[in-house]
């Protein structure tokens, strides 16, 4: 019994120092949440030593934008899968994932001994067309003579027609098989089909190996054409309305912030995009670069849908952390001991267009319009901010 309440009271024990432990856990979490969110405090001193101006968020004529997410893309002419009209068994690969290749360029040999018998039946046809044709010579000249029948030589002539298209039809099924119908009246007959890419491009991806049996339905390869890509954005519902064909863009990748392009809107969508309420805005990119980009690249696009007025802020009032924007704005003013000091919070913002030294933003929290915010020299709160984290 003793030894009983031992373990039960060492059980208890453990979890209450679990608990301890979750319990400090939530505190330092809470305990960091609350130092975010702590007053930056800067004295009038500081305040007139570094040349801080305060101010509202002001109304500007800007070129306004729509912001807009997306990826790049590729017309459906603009890739291609690699299919072979028949079944048969991969022999060779001549090319690997990545290579460029020109239009109706061989990149695969598959063999299939049923086309032995495609190139017999033509071989057989052409003969037969060799001797309705001698048939149909021979009537016209009896006909001529007055020797032979009309009948005869109509049917001569229906004969030849027949075995002529024949040899058509068949030589159209070789030629779609890159099969050269000249070879095989010539005694070559193969039993390797070759197939060839249907567009220009390169080789993103290879689905078979040697050995490996395809159908009709199997994609052997894929090919894609980058030299056309284009940005496929997302607008939502309420921007719509502003946004048409021929307006400008502004494109930034989103993993390379630092790559800008220039583009403009060629087409929209006509229908909304499952459950998202957006509909894609195609935009071609018209600036030229030197950098690679492939389809499926997140961007973020600026559509520029003319001047408007929008809240905006001087160039100097925001300061990126990280990867984020963020502006100060006052939160109170306390006299302490005959000394003044100004408390700030920061708030974080989507910055779009900029001109004449201002920025359009939009705040992702609420300010009134009677809101005071630093309007230069951010950067001081910023290098405040960071030594209080030091």
């Amino acid at each position: 019994m003793c030894m009983g309440l031992i373990v039960a009271m060492g059980v208890q024990l453990g979890a209450c120092s679990s608990k301890k432990e979750k319990k400090a856990e939530t505190n330092q979490s809470e305990s960091a949440e609350l130092e975010a969110d702590q007053d930056i405090v800067v004295t009038e001193r500081q305040m007139k030593t570094v040349g801080i101006r305060l101010g509202k968020i002001e109304k500007r004529s800007l070129s306004s934008v729509v912001r807009a997410n997306g990826e790049l893309g590729l017309d459906p002419q603009m890739k291609a899968d690699v299919n072979s009209l028949v079944g048969g068994v991969i022999r060779k690969i001549l090319v690997i994932e990545g290579k460029h290749v020109s239009r109706g360029q061989t990149v695969a040999l598959l063999e299939n001994t049923q086309i032995v018998e495609l190139q017999n039946k033509y071989l057989v046809a052409m003969q037969n067309r060799n001797l309705k044709l001698q048939e149909f010579a021979r009537q016209r000249e009896l006909s001529v003579k007055g020797a032979g029948t009309q009948k005869y030589l109509q049917q001569a002539q229906a004969d030849y027609a027949m075995a002529k298209a024949e040899v058509t039809g068949l030589k159209q099924q070789l030629r779609q098989l890159a099969i050269n119908p000249q070879a095989v009246a010539a005694g070559r007959i193969t039993t390797m089909i070759p197939i060839k890419s249907s567009i220009e491009g390169n080789i993103s991806k290879i689905n078979v190996s040697i050995g490996s049996y395809v159908d009709i339905q199997t994609p052997i390869m894929n090919v894609t054409d980058n030299s056309k890509i284009h940005c496929d954005f997302k607008v939502f519902e309420k921007d719509i309305k502003s946004v048409h064909i021929g307006q400008t863009v502004d494109i930034m990748l989103t993993n390379q912030p630092n790559v800008k392009l220039k583009g403009v809107i060629y087409e929209m969508n006509k229908s909304f995009e499952n459950e998202t309420k957006s509909i894609i805005v195609h935009t071609r990119i018209t600036s030229k670069h030197s950098i690679t980009l492939f389809p499926g690249m997140y961007v973020t696009g600026l559509i520029d849908v003319g001047v408007g007025s929008v809240n905006a802020v001087p160039d100097d009032a925001i300061v990126k952390m990280g990867s984020k924007s963020y502006i100060f704005y006052l939160v109170d003013k306390k006299v302490d001991e005959g000394k003044a000091s100004n408390h700030f919070k920061r708030m974080e913002v989507i910055t779009g267009t900029q001109g004449l030294g201002y920025t359009q933003i939009s705040t992702l929290g609420v300010l009134p319009p009677s809101t005071v915010i630093i309007k230069n020299n951010a950067f001081y709160l910023a290098s405040m901010m960071s030594k209080d984290e030091d």
